[in-house]
């Protein structure tokens, strides 16, 4: 089970295969391929625009990183 990367009082759960659905009181809930997170694993800072990322996109994925 995935978290937020960023922040670790995140909860993440399972959909669909390598889907995970985040909830993270910082970043706010989101949808993220496995592979994404896993891009993303290690990351010390929040990217530029991340927030709007997860604004506007049903799913996060590898491409949009």
């Amino acid at each position: 089970m995935g978290r937020c990367p960023f922040h670790s009082n995140s909860v993440g759960t399972s959909q669909r295969g390598e889907i995970q659905k985040i909830s993270c009181p910082s970043c706010g809930d989101y949808r993220i391929s496995e592979t994404a997170l896993e891009r993303l694993e290690g990351a010390t800072d929040v990217p530029t625009g991340w927030s709007s990322l997860v604004q506007q996109r049903p799913l996060i994925s590898i491409r949009d990183l």
